[in-house]
């Protein structure tokens, strides 16, 4: 006799209506899979084809077929413990053979599998891709995949073919599958089959292989992917209704009731099972794309400038609503009235990562298959808007549009730990490929300007929160900077110049501050290196680069406060200017070849420093006398104290960058800074410093051409600079000494 238990899950099985919750339906299918009852019916193909056609599992919504999938994953997981537990009680002996584990397993998949035959495609597709993940989930133990090929391509098979089924139904190409989408969810009164299908492919779909997924009408499964990614984010209107649903409470705080249709929309895409489950969407409609671009180039190309199309009108919407909504405004926790109120913004910024999240990843495939797949021939279906560097500008443009997201994780230059890889890697690589055409280089970048312009003098700018404003010049400037190698001189004055000029005197949003001054010193190590490479423009006039030497170094000085660059940027970036600063020239040169203008323009810079070395002397000798209610001991003779070593430390790192002509005045200079600091106090740990900086520069930074003048340089200077009462400075130094002496 069967089961009783067997019997009445059968029964259940067979009416619309059961008595079961869907929690105990789905732990019955899985036990009875697993553990068909015997003699009758001794395999699980009855029951498989009863659960398929059962009338419980329609209309079609996400919970049951979810609960199917669980269901089959969970049947291939406890029919594997059955297995090895009659293994575990048969053992291999001398006579006798123990029990084949990963044979009986596939002919179980076998049987599993005759019962899909003629279901219906939706639920064949739910019970398929659950089986399909249980055998993946075992498969680095027994090797399905290796061992038992034929079974593992089977279940790969029945997710393409139910799939395929789907989408022919539901999204028939040449018909204007989007009106069928909205016929169907009509038709239905519940949830959207088409979208269905593809939530639970999504799953699975990194188990298939890819020439599985080549009989898949691609093209239409990546259309299919990207309205569902769209739909589940509102179509980037989600944040519309923010204004209408915030208010400011008595203390001017931001307050939003969970009850407000704002919040009910916040609330709804977070609990969807797509927001859910849109890592594996974005990994589906990557891996699609890449396939499709692989075996049907053109079809793949039109396919990823629809999608990045489609990604602009998203991304462009959402930013629109949030430029003007309140909470873009919040800069802390304090400006939100309630913990409502802050549930409501947490899950408004989960939302938003997740929209990047998505774009990132479907960027990251977009672009290797631009960098690795060569694009259509010319014979076939092309146009402008499918080249690699449209390609890579569009997936640039649909980056700028969260850019106020970014900061969330650092910025696109942050160089922290806390940075996102991903946002680097798609944001670095668009740059590349970029890159690679100047006019597309130039035009980009103009737009970049003329936005930033529009910004800065459109009507109605002081209402656009300067969160927001302070990313998108960040991601501007970050931009511009990869490029600058490659752009002309006019855009170089005319465009990026004006650019990133005020922000050079701004710390107050630091990753714009320093973008900025990377933009600049890309500038003149760009010129530097064209004109290293023989492209200096043959002309009298100092070129822009050059003219820009004198204010950049002034600037540099005014931004050596403490508040502004760190002691390290600041030595990087003067340094990075006098070496760029040397290499300038008109190729007149010095016997010993090297440049007399780049010589000149160096030691401008060098004088530079050591006029605000003069002046912050002068002030730390003459402090100005404390008033009467202040302490005996004034802080403000610290402050310049520190702010003069910082500028010491500064000429030092520029040892490494000036010429060999240039290296003895600047070493007397160095030379007569450090004897004139004090040594054997607490204030000669400043005077150790600088020493111990000085011999680094030396031994470790200085080039090939003028390592002997300065080792003897050192070796001659030593004992003076470690000073005679200094003890701990020249024992430091002994050891090094000897090893400077064998150089």
């Amino acid at each position: 006799m069967s089961d009783r238990g067997y019997i009445n899950l059968i029964r259940h099985l067979a009416r619309p209506i059961s008595t079961l919750s869907l929690e105990t339906l789905q732990a019955s299918i899985s036990h009875y899979l697993a553990r068909t009852p015997v003699p009758l019916p001794g395999t699980p193909t009855p029951l498989a084809a009863a659960v398929l056609s059962s009338p419980l599992f329609q209309p079609y919504k996400h919970a049951t077929l979810s609960a199917l999938a669980l269901a089959f994953r969970h049947a291939v997981h406890l029919h594997v413990g059955v297995l090895k537990e009659e293994a575990e009680r048969r053992p291999a002996g001398l006579l006798t053979r123990g029990v084949d584990v990963r044979g009986k397993l596939a002919r179980w998949a076998g049987e599993v599998r005759a019962g899909f035959t003629g279901s219906e495609p939706l639920v064949r597709l739910a019970c398929a891709s659950g089986f399909l993940l249980g055998l993946e989930d075992w498969d680095t133990e027994l090797k399905i995949k290796e061992k038992e090929k034929r079974v593992r391509a089977k279940a790969e098979e029945e997710v393409v073919l139910a799939l395929a089924e789907v989408v022919d139904e539901y999204a028939r190409e040449g018909s204007g599958w989007e009106k069928d989408f909205k016929k169907a969810v009509g038709a239905q009164g519940d949830e959207d089959p088409l979208a269905l299908a593809i939530l639970l492919a999504s799953h699975c779909a990194q188990c298939i292989a890819a020439e599985r997924l080549q009989a898949l009408q691609l093209p239409t499964v990546v259309d299919v992917l990207m309205n569902t990614i769209d739909r589940s984010f509102y179509s980037g209107v989600f944040l519309t209704e923010a204004s209408t649903s915030a208010h400011m409470d008595a203390q001017g705080r931001i307050a939003i009731l969970s009850t407000s249709p704002f919040g009910q929309t916040i609330r709804s895409i977070a609990t969807s099972p797509y927001i859910g489950a849109m890592s594996a969407l974005a990994r589906f409609m990557a891996r699609a794309l890449r396939v499709l671009v692989e075996s049907r180039r053109a079809s793949g190309w039109e396919s990823i400038d629809r999608t990045l199309q489609r990604l602009q009108i998203l991304t462009a919407a959402v930013e629109k609503d949030w430029e003007r909504r309140p909470l873009a405004q919040v800069t802390k926790e304090d400006d939100l009235s309630d913990n409502a109120t802050r549930d409501v913004t947490t899950t408004t910024w989960s939302i938003l990562k997740t929209l990047l999240f998505t774009t990132l990843m479907i960027s990251q495939s977009i672009l290797s298959a631009v960098v690795f797949v060569p694009g259509p021939n010319t014979s076939q279906r092309s146009s402008p808007a499918t080249s690699p560097q449209a390609i890579a500008l569009n997936v640039l443009h649909v980056l700028s549009h969260l850019s106020f997201v970014m900061p969330q994780f650092g910025g696109v230059a942050s160089t922290s730990e806390g940075g996102l890889p991903e946002l680097k890697r798609a944001f670095y690589m668009a740059l590349d490929v970029l890159a690679s055409s100047e006019d597309a280089a130039e035009r980009f970048v103009s737009e970049l300007s003329k936005r930033e312009g529009v910004i800065e003098k459109g009507k109605g700018v002081d209402a656009l929160p300067r969160s927001l404003l302070d990313a998108r010049k960040a991601f501007a400037l970050a931009c511009v900077e990869q490029l600058v190698p490659i752009l002309s001189e006019e855009t170089l004055q005319t465009r990026v110049y004006p650019l990133c000029h005020l922000r050079l005197w701004d710390p107050s949003h630091r990753e714009t501050y320093e973008s900025a001054h990377s933009v600049m010193l890309a500038i003149f190590a760009a010129h530097a290196q064209a004109g290293a490479t023989g492209r200096t423009i043959t002309s009298r006039q100092p070129s822009f680069a050059e003219q820009l030497v004198p204010m950049y170094a002034q600037c540099l000085v005014e931004n050596s406060s403490e508040e502004r660059l760190s002691t390290t940027q600041l030595c990087m970036a003067y340094a990075a200017l006098v070496r760029s600063a040397n290499a300038f020239g008109d190729g007149v040169g010095t016997s010993d070849g090297e440049s007399v203008e780049g010589d000149a323009m160096a030691w401008l810079c060098v004088e530079v420093l050591l006029s605000a070395i003069r002046n912050a002397q002068s002030a730390t000798s003459s402090p100005a006398p404390p008033s009467p209610s202040s302490s005996s001991i004034s802080p403000f003779p610290l402050t310049q104290s520190e702010h003069l070593h910082r500028l010491h430390l500064t000429l030092i790192a520029l040892v490494p960058s000036v010429s060999l002509a240039l290296i003895p005045r600047l070493l007397q200079e160095v030379k007569t800074i450090v004897l004139s600091s004090p040594a054997g106090d607490p204030a000669g740990e400043k005077r150790e410093e600088l020493v111990q900086a000085l011999f680094k520069a030396i031994l470790q930074d200085v080039g090939d051409a003028e390592k002997e003048y300065t080792i003897g340089w050192w070796l001659k200077n030593r004992e003076a600079l470690a000073g005679e009462r200094d003890s701990s400075v020249r024992e430091s130094l002994e050891a090094e000494g000897t090893l400077v002496a064998r150089l």
